[in-house]
């Protein structure tokens, strides 16, 4: 079992299977863009599929496949199959955009990867342009729609807090709780100096705002080790099922169990350190399965108690600044 100094177990992988993506979200990446990973520097898929049954070796029970969009790259279904065929019992999850959703719905569902967790962060297309650079809301709705037609996939749908979305939050909440799908709140985590001169807002303001809409009760069992469970009644009847990410004001790092790979070979073991733990090179000089257990065993026993971030009330902004990847270089 992958245990730190804490005594933190870890079971939880999640793989950013490439940093290119289809969208150009303004949380994700600077207005100017990125440059994205040369062919060479990706881990190609037999590298990712070794990666992965050393992390299960290890303890892993849930690999979660992150991009950028990790269905445009090339190869993904393979990984996916050749990870099912080696480990049936494996519980496998793929966090997306949406838009390619449903070329692939068909090899998902055959290789029982069931958890969906589909970006949303508004039902505005005019928004939706402005914060992704792309028209492709319509694209976005159709997919979760037939992804729901299945009656197969557990899906959620995220949503990064701006003081935006507390305007359309009614709308957001209806549209998931007609379709009795989990909502997401996240907290916007800063990336880069044009999120500090972003107003930052806390989860602790979304919950004030939702709890004048209805009844709403904290589901403790259904609480994940980051993020808090809500049912919501509201004044209509309709039942929505909330999920709040506070990464920033109210720390879950005594309960962090996920450690993540990068699209090029690092293993990052906080999403907030500028900490890395170089996998590829060592895959690429010859290393043993044994020396790259080591190295992921000794890249976990170093890992910190807790991130440093911290951020103030609803109209201030986060007051440190990751000092590593752009999230869509980390996978989130």
């Amino acid at each position: 079992m992958l245990t730190d100094s804490y005594l933190r177990k870890h079971d939880y992988l999640r793989v950013s299977i490439t940093d290119k993506c289809n969208l150009r979200c303004a949380y994700c990446m600077p207005p100017e863009g990125i440059p994205f990973l040369a062919h060479d520097e990706v881990l190609r898929n037999e590298e990712f599929a070794r990666l992965i049954g050393i992390f299960v070796e290890m303890g892993i029970t849930k690999i979660r496949f992150t991009g950028g969009e990790p269905l445009i790259r090339k190869g993904l279904m393979n990984i996916i199959e050749e990870t099912r065929i080696r480990f049936p019992g494996l519980e496998l999850a793929l966090t997306t955009n949406g838009i390619l959703l449903d070329e692939f719905l068909d090899d998902l569902h055959r290789l029982r990867v069931q958890k969906l967790n589909i970006s949303l962060d508004t039902l505005s297309p005019v928004r939706f342009l402005e914060v992704t650079r792309r028209d492709e809301l319509p694209t976005v709705l159709a997919n979760i729609d037939r992804a729901l037609e299945r009656k197969f996939f557990d899906i959620k749908l995220n949503a990064v807090l701006f003081k935006e979305t507390l305007e359309e939050l009614e709308d957001l909440l209806v549209y998931a709780g007609e379709r009795d799908i989990v909502f997401r709140f996240i907290e916007r985590m800063p990336f880069s100096d044009s999120d500090l001169a972003a107003s930052f807002i806390s989860s602790d303001l979304l919950l004030e705002k939702i709890s004048r809409m209805g009844v709403m009760i904290r589901n403790d069992s259904r609480d994940t080790a980051v993020s808090n469970r809500y049912d919501l009644r509201m004044g209509s009847g309709l039942l929505v099922k909330i999920g709040v990410i506070p990464s920033i004001t109210h720390k879950f790092c005594a309960s962090c169990n996920r450690l993540r790979l990068t699209a090029d070979g690092s293993l990052k073991t906080c999403l907030h350190s500028a900490v890395e733990h170089d996998l590829k090179k060592a895959l690429r000089s010859g290393s043993s399965d044994d020396e790259l257990k080591a190295i992921i065993m000794g890249a976990v026993k170093d890992k910190q108690g807790s991130h440093k971030l911290d951020c103030y009330s609803a109209d201030g902004g986060c007051a440190a600044v990751v000092n590593s990847r752009t999230m869509s270089k980390i996978g989130g």
